[in-house]
């Protein structure tokens, strides 16, 4: 137990360091680009435009890579706290809108309260909602489901996804293990570390097709 707490606390020193490394130079690029278009003004040729536009996408996603670094490598100074499940969950939603032809669906008791860091558990929350859009990509289905169980509140995230793979699942949880075309890997090893330090806990409970993943929370 020991040398695993070790050797996380290393890993998420190593990717603050990184994150921030990295961010620095982005940065620069950001600016020439805006600078570059502002001087081209209207009459500027197709293929500039296009290529312009092709490295403000790659910049973006490196942003979003390194978003995903740093908040795996944050410390948590965990304020609990009692907080509303559906506002949790609203919150969590809304910052990444679903595309237009994937159904959102929530459900949960009108007076379930967890306590709990809301920043922290809008965080892990978010993480496995952001797994279940990757997972439907640009039309399917996501339910979140909260119910109560002893001492807890467990929030069911559900994908109509092509579903997770025995040998994914084994090393689901790891951080930078992804079998993902793109990003870090580190979004599931987020959910999972918030969630533990809040006293609860995240697991797949249904590898699929169509997975769903348990937050669980301490009840109010």
């Amino acid at each position: 137990m020991a040398n695993s707490m070790a050797e996380r606390d290393r890993t998420e020193r190593m990717a603050n360091v990184i994150a921030h490394e990295i961010r620095n130079p982005l940065a620069v690029i950001n600016n020439s680009i805006y600078f570059v278009k502002t001087k081209l003004g209207s009459g500027a040729e197709a293929k500039v435009a296009k290529h312009i536009g092709i490295i403000e996408g790659e910049v973006k996603r490196a942003n979003e890579m390194i978003g995903e670094m740093l908040a795996y490598a944050r410390p948590l100074e965990a304020q609990a706290k009692p907080v509303a499940v559906r506002e949790l969950i609203d919150s969590a939603v809304a910052l990444r809108p679903a595309p237009a032809k994937v159904k959102t669906a929530v459900s949960a008791p009108k007076d379930a309260r967890v306590l709990a860091d809301p920043e922290a558990a809008r965080l892990a929350l978010r993480k496995l909602l952001d797994n279940a859009l990757d997972a439907v990509g640009e039309s399917g289905s996501i339910s979140i489901q909260a119910q109560a169980a002893a001492g807890s509140v467990e929030l069911l995230v559900r994908d109509s996804g092509p579903g997770v793979s025995a040998e994914a699942a084994a090393r689901l949880f790891e951080p930078f293990s992804s079998t993902k075309p793109r990003g870090l890997g580190l979004g599931l090893a987020t959910a999972r570390k918030f969630a533990e330090r809040l006293g609860g806990s995240v697991e797949l409970v249904e590898r699929g097709p169509g997975a769903v993943f348990r937050l669980r929370l301490p009840s109010v």
